[in-house]
């Protein structure tokens, strides 16, 4: 599967959810990009609960651009009570979506369900910020003595589950523990923290005032609440989460029940003082891609995993289910190949260089979507997917001027062999007695998953590099990513609010999300610089002309969006694939 991470957090892989990108890992759930829609025209319109399972995969309708598939229903519409059965490939063992360590894609689903991770509802688009009333009075940015100084007025019934109330302390924590000022600290990214100069009480402490020393915009997207015991010390922030949720620290519609490595069961907080969870619990089992599979046609899960890019391999699983419905959204995850730089074999900029030359992205996503409708454009880009406004294609053009598998083996070739390397009796370039030689880790246990990676290493061999694939299960992901124990490895990043703004998190020279250690102090400058641009058309520009540069050390390697699918049972309501709308797991549930 591809694994993810967020704010950007990492998806399978890895992710970070803050206010920005995540990690997830790239595997059997789908992740691609495109492969092809078979030849096929858009077949009608996806309707808003998804197309029935048994549409013939060729013919499934592509979704609209800026639209959301979770079956909208009002809290009158649905049912109170009820389990919701899902799937997770990690459960822990770092529960803190603010660390490195905790910064997955699978986290957030977590900490959206207890924690003050989003006092602000964000639109489907990401362009608007709506404060959610249960968190947030009054939101108000002003100028004073030429600084940029927001002030938030957060809800008098906004109190932590052990009694604490939420107030500016709670912001501070967040500050203190990701603006980097402490190095003993290890948050997944600094993005926009490290702007702000101050937080202190305003008229009261339910008023929150934040001083930024440069510009940060949007102010509400790097807005979220911690405990403040949470981050009381580097130790606790940084190990005090480990196989420990804290559900005294949390705030939100339900409340952690019981978790170990295997599951987690999540119940009805009855210290919640917003709407009362439609559901009674909402239980989450670690499974890898087929498992979840069998899952959902047995009926021991209600829907899988959000973020699979909704291959044949995973489709067909449930071709035959009258019961089911594929709700197909545009993807918020950029899956990527990312080179770590540290390692002997990946520190001469001319092998990253024709290992990314050799890479046939249309392949690739021909082998997710072989015989699933299904088109889009290259990727170029970390940082922004192609239906979002403002996206370009950052790639540098030594990689887009190649447009069949042919010239791209034949300038991976060249780039090799105008750096001094030769080619062997073996087939393979060496120079110095050391053979151009690198390792593909990967997860999970999908036929995806495998045939990517023998198609990757198919590739390299014809452009005479010796690629081996090291293969572990989807549970090791985050513990394998960020131990930096490998060559080279394909995940995800999954977008959240303001995304754009994480060019440092992603290629910062210091940040501890860059897992190919490039970068330097002029590019870690012209990110941060992004985030105080007002103007959105003009902050665009500047994150593509900072991507560009950064995408010239051929560390990191974009390879395709995809689609965001969920199979979910019928009547399962306002659950699937949202773009950056921001969930309200309290409105989850069955339909009447």
């Amino acid at each position: 599967m591809t694994a993810k991470l967020t704010r950007r957090t990492f998806v399978s892989a890895s992710a970070a959810v803050l206010a920005g990108l995540g990690l997830a890992a790239c595997g059997g759930n789908g992740s691609g990009t495109n492969n092809a829609a078979q030849g096929n025209d858009v077949t009608g319109t996806e309707p808003a609960s998804g197309s029935p399972a048994t549409t013939d995969l060729t013919k499934l309708p592509l979704p609209e651009k800026g639209k959301v598939y979770t079956n909208p229903k009002s809290r009158d519409e649905i049912k109170d009570g009820g389990t919701l059965n899902l799937s997770a490939s990690e459960i822990g063992p770092d529960f803190n979506q603010y660390n490195i360590n905790g910064n997955t894609t699978y986290m957030k689903y977590f900490w959206q369900l207890y924690m003050p991770l989003f006092p602000f509802k964000q639109s489907a688009d990401g362009g608007t910020f709506t404060p959610d009333p249960n968190f947030i009075d009054s939101i108000e940015t002003t100028e004073e003595s030429g600084k940029e100084v927001c002030t938030i007025k957060i809800a008098d019934k906004a109190t932590f589950n052990d009694g604490t109330p939420i107030d500016w302390r709670a912001y501070e924590s967040v500050w203190k523990s990701c603006s980097g000022q402490n190095a003993d600290y290890t948050p997944a990214m600094t993005d926009g923290y490290q702007q702000i100069e101050s937080v202190k009480a305003g008229a009261t402490d339910k008023e929150c005032v934040i001083t930024f020393s440069t510009p940060y915009y949007p102010v509400e997207s790097i807005i979220s609440f911690l405990h403040p015991d949470a981050a009381a010390d580097a130790e606790t922030f940084n190990n005090g989460f480990n196989n420990n949720p804290h559900n005294e620290w949390g705030a939100g519609p339900f409340a952690v029940d019981t978790f170990d490595q295997t599951q987690i069961t999540f119940k009805r907080n009855p210290k919640w003082w917003g709407d009362e969870a439609k559901l009674e619990s909402i239980v989450y089992k670690q499974m890898d891609s087929q498992a979840m599979y069998n899952a959902f046609k047995n009926g021991e899960i209600d829907a899988t995993e959000p973020g699979a890019t909704g291959s044949s391999e995973m489709l067909s699983n449930f071709a035959g289910m009258d019961s089911a419905e594929i709700r197909r959204a545009n993807s918020i995850s950029i899956a990527n190949i990312e080179i770590n730089s540290t390692r002997d074999s990946m520190k001469d900029i001319n092998v990253r260089k024709a290992f990314a030359q050799c890479l046939d992205v249309p392949t690739i996503l021909s082998i997710v979507y072989q015989g699933v409708n299904w088109s889009e454009e290259r990727i170029g880009s970390l940082l922004c997917c192609q239906w979002q406004d403002g996206y370009e294609n950052n790639l540098p053009d030594d990689i887009t001027a190649n447009s069949d598998a042919e010239s791209e083996i034949a300038a991976a070739k060249k780039t090799l062999e105008d750096a001094g390397y030769e080619m062997g009796s073996d087939g393979y370039y060496a120079k110095d007695g050391q053979q151009v030689a690198f390792s593909f880790t990967t997860f999970g246990d999908s036929n995806v998953t495998k045939n990517r990676a023998a198609a990757i290493q198919k590739m390299c061999k014809d452009a005479g590099m010796n690629l081996t694939i090291d293969n572990h299960p989807g549970s090791e992901f985050s513990k394998t990513l960020t131990s930096g124990n490998w060559d080279t490895v394909l995940f995800a990043w999954s977008a959240g609010s303001a995304s754009y703004n994480n060019g440092g998190q992603i290629y910062g020279s210091e940040s501890s999300s860059n897992f190919t250690h490039l970068g330097n102090a002029e590019l870690d400058a012209k990110f941060a610089a992004v985030c105080g641009i007002a103007d959105h058309a003009e902050q665009m520009k500047a994150v593509n002309e900072a991507e560009k540069e950064a995408l010239k050390s051929y560390g990191f390697i974009p390879v395709f969006c995809g689609a965001d699918v969920v199979v979910a049972k019928k009547g399962l309501a306002n659950f699937g694939p949202c773009l950056l709308e921001t969930p309200s797991p309290e409105n989850y549930g069955w339909e009447k």
